[in-house]
């Protein structure tokens, strides 16, 4: 262990080394990009005897922060992993944004699972990873169009409280509402290009957001699911995600959420099932029911 050094990312020296060791590794490569796109200074190094052989990537220190820990294989069980995570907790747990960790794990990697359960984390939810290919989808006359600063408030409640009665339907108790925040709405308004909302006689109904090649997030207003906005909501942003050049469209769905049945009848394919996990650093500062004027 004399030989390995732990060290901030330097993209001209490691990418390629990174790179390499996840070769046909999708899943773990896509949030390696997002990682060095998005926060950079988040990502540290393992080199061992001079060679990059694992990373550590955090996605900002935030409420909720995404932390991903890969070791090349012919490196495990050599103490890699317990040093990254070991440097993991001492950033996050020091910083006064952050409330807990959360990473996935690859269903049956029993080894992953235990390394993690053991450093503290449990699992919160199971999300499959689908992916849809061929040709765009026809398209309603549904007005849909870009965020706008001033829908941030109904963007907002729509997001929080789909998701809200969402995780109390599959089961991931407590659910929270988390309440809106200047931070928030602040970062909302610098990815509006992404950002998109659905409306119904001029008023706000959907809210849904892309990530490149991922359709990241999209929420109906419970009282108006299962009339087929959703469809055509979905609809327009897989078509969104193609005209940006895209030819694959991801996405998430958690296990025992019904909306699973509508992604596969516009195309999307199972890939894989992945694990989320939690470690808590603070007591979680998220409402345990929305305030009752939503």
């Amino acid at each position: 262990m004399e030989k390995l050094l732990i060290e901030p990312y330097i993209p001209e020296r490691d990418k390629v080394g990174i790179r390499a060791m996840l070769c046909g590794k999708e899943q773990f490569d896509e949030m390696f990009q997002k990682s060095e796109r998005m926060f950079s200074d988040g990502i540290f190094v393992v080199r061992y005897n001079g060679v990059t052989v694992a990373f550590l990537s955090i996605d900002g220190f935030k409420r909720k922060a995404e932390t991903t820990i890969f070791v090349s294989k012919e490196y495990r069980r050599m103490g890699i992993g317990t040093a990254l995570i070991a440097k993991a907790d001492k950033l996050l747990s020091q910083n006064e944004a952050v409330e807990r960790s959360m990473g996935a794990c690859l269903d049956g990697d029993r080894s992953s699972l235990q390394f993690l359960y053991k450093n503290g984390f449990y699992i919160s939810y199971s999300s499959y990873i689908m992916e849809r290919e061929g040709e765009p989808l026809p398209e309603s006359h549904t007005s849909i169009r870009q965020y706008e600063d001033d829908d941030y408030l109904i963007f907002h409640s729509i997001s929080e409280i789909a998701f809200y009665k969402m995780h109390e339907r599959v089961g991931i108790l407590p659910s929270y509402y988390f309440p809106p925040n200047e931070r928030e709405r602040k970062s909302f308004v610098e990815d509006r290009n992404n950002r998109f909302v659905m409306l119904i006689d001029s008023e706000i109904v959907g809210v849904g957001v892309i990530d490149g090649s991922e359709l990241s997030h999209i929420s109906v207003h419970p009282d108006i699911q299962s009339r087929g906005y959703g469809r055509a909501f979905v609809s327009f942003l897989v078509n969104e995600i193609m005209r940006r050049g895209e030819k694959i469209v991801n996405l998430g769905v958690v296990k025992g959420n019904p909306a699973k049945k509508l992604y596969e009848s516009l195309g999307f394919k199972e890939k894989s099932l992945y694990h989320w996990l939690t470690k808590y650093y603070k007591p979680d500062t998220r409402l345990s029911r929305p305030p009752s004027d939503i």
